[in-house]
């Protein structure tokens, strides 16, 4: 795919060493993002900067793309997936542009080229080698280690050919993590040595060969630890805990914030995840850390230099106050965060029904209609055949609601899972699990 360039003419026709263009005199300062979601195009722009876009036309509906490129200043489509074309895309991009800064907190597989294209042009908000330590599995593995941080027991499998005695070294239970893809895709508990073919089928859906990460198998509770950095600083903004699919796959299927913790696992949690962006050199913007509370305490799963998913940032919202989202951009203009207090609990529920055949969906109005509901997404339609749950994308849909308390806030979500029904080859199935028909259709 070659570079495809939209934009004003003065800006998209200038030369690299041409003199600055009309919208380069206008005294906003030039915020060149690479795979920016619309609302980051709008909240940047609200903090003053000329956005430019850059973006893989794989990776959205062309619907969305258009929108982007209505919202930003500039806009450019490239092939992510093409190393080379991609830095150049950025560089030319960057210098034509006059880019201020170049950044990215997109999917994390094509943010080291963007960053070190960044370095490169002087116009970074980290380095390189430390967005490479959070979006690199292993590196991250090997960084802890030599800093006696967080002991995880690892062995590295170039090929999927030398998973199975990677898995063997660990000891069973495994936990095998594909090391360059993202959002927890191919992560896999290996049981024992007949899940080789189940493991070899996931592997296979993604086309992936390797290199692959075998780490020990972690048990205890997991939470999602989001921050906010600036010149260095950490921030906590708070911790998320995490409600787990059933192994080998673990999908995540709902989160509360903030999560319920006695003062002491806070306090540890929060201290493991700062030191380690410490110990990567991480200087700016937001971090999603992963950690599970073992018997002999805190554990990093991994970590990425961006937002955390699964609507995260609006559970931080309804929780506190803060928007996340808009606090990067104003921390770009030079505002650090300040941080609200929490003042009710909000959580995410993912849908997870059986695959098959939709035939009818009942409850959904029941539900639009419940004032704490903030958000209510359901992908299926009679019609259609729900996907095996195998990832965080094959999810049905989710729910959002907010309490004053955690007690309150579960149990309107469990109001919630009890009233959405949807009939999948005949049978009725509730969001909660139960089956059993009930109530009307909606």
């Amino acid at each position: 795919m070659t570079a495809d360039r939209t934009g004003p003419a003065s800006d998209a026709d200038a030369a690299p060493d041409a003199g600055p263009g009309p919208d380069a005199t206008d005294g906003r300062p030039r915020l060149l993002m690479v795979m920016p979601y619309r609302q980051f195009v709008q909240k940047a722009q609200a903090e003053g900067f000329w956005v430019g876009a850059i973006w893989d036309a794989t990776l959205e509906s062309p619907a969305y793309l258009d929108e982007v490129r209505e919202l930003a200043d500039f806009f450019v489509l490239t092939d992510f997936q093409d190393e080379e074309l991609l830095r150049s895309t950025i560089r030319t991009a960057a210098q034509e542009q006059r880019a201020s800064v170049v950044y990215h907190i997109g999917r994390e597989e094509s943010m080291v080229a963007a960053y070190q294209v960044a370095e490169e042009l002087h116009v970074e908000l980290n380095p390189a080698s430390a967005v490479r330590f959070l979006a690199d599995k292993h590196a991250m593995r090997d960084l802890l280690a030599e800093r006696g941080l967080s002991p995880v027991s690892f062995v590295a499998a170039p090929t999927r050919g030398e998973v199975p005695d990677a898995v063997r070294k660990i000891g069973y239970p495994a936990v095998v993590k594909p090391a360059a893809l993202a959002g927890s895709r191919g992560v896999f508990l290996w049981q024992g040595p007949e899940d080789e073919a189940v493991w070899t089928g996931l592997v296979d859906e993604y086309d992936y060969d390797g290199p692959f990460l075998v780490e020990e198998y972690l048990r205890g509770p997991e939470y999602s630890v989001e921050t906010l950095s600036q010149d260095g600083r950490h921030q906590v903004v708070g911790i998320t805990e995490k409600v787990l699919g059933p192994p080998p796959l673990f999908v995540e299927v709902g989160h509360v914030h903030p999560a319920p913790l006695p003062a002491d696992r806070e306090r540890a949690i929060r201290e493991l995840t700062t030191a380690l962006l410490t110990a990567c050199g991480y200087r700016f913007g937001p971090a999603h850390t992963e950690v599970i509370w073992t018997p002999d305490g805190p554990r990093i799963v991994e970590s990425q230099a961006r937002l955390g998913g699964d609507r995260i940032p609006r559970l931080v919202q309804l929780a506190g106050g803060l928007d996340i989202e808009q606090a990067i951009f104003a921390g770009i203009a030079g505002t650090e965060a300040v941080l609200p207090a929490p003042t009710a609990t909000a959580t995410v529920r993912f849908f997870t029904f059986p695959p098959g055949r939709v035939d009818e969906v009942r409850g959904l109005e029941a539900v639009r209609a419940l004032g704490h509901v903030d958000e209510l997404s359901l992908k299926l339609q009679p019609g259609d055949v729900a996907p095996e749950i195998r990832d965080s994308k094959s999810r049905h849909g989710h729910v959002i609601v907010s309490g004053a308390t955690p007690e309150e806030a579960l149990a309107r979500c469990a109001e919630v899972l009890s009233t959405i029904e949807v009939v999948i080859d005949g049978v009725p199935t509730r969001a909660d699990g139960r089956t059993g028909a009930i109530g009307t259709p909606a």
